[in-house]
């Protein structure tokens, strides 16, 4: 499994108000109906107003490789693409899933500390 990654930032002079970023967060919000290769999909608005934040955030999840190209290559997805070019910078990672869920408790995380109680 590949989990496909994107965070958004809005140009200067852009914003949710903007009709261009409308139609483009709509697109997102049908990506996930619209090409099959996708296995999950979620999408929004990031709630944060720190300064490193980004404004958008695009999360997919597919089987493979192949089916990333399937899915980088379908016309839907191309469509949304061209227009976040125009309104917005990004980056993005593909990044293999682990097979299974790590189960390694966390330091900083209440139930990776022993010294605190969890339900």
């Amino acid at each position: 499994m590949i989990h496909h990654i994107v965070l958004f930032r809005l140009k200067p002079g852009i914003t949710w108000d903007s009709p261009e970023a409308r139609a483009a967060e709509e697109l997102q919000e049908r990506m996930g109906e619209e090409i099959e290769e996708l296995r999950a999909w979620t999408c929004g608005r990031n709630v944060s107003d720190r300064p490193a934040a980004y404004d958008y955030a695009v999360l997919g999840l597919l089987d493979d490789e192949d089916a990333l190209a399937l899915y980088l290559a379908h016309p839907f997805h191309r469509r949304a693409a061209e227009a976040w070019t125009a309104l917005s910078d990004r980056v993005l990672a593909d990044i293999p899933a682990r097979p299974t869920p790590s189960t390694t408790p966390l330091p900083h995380h209440p139930e990776g500390d022993p010294r605190v109680r969890t339900r």
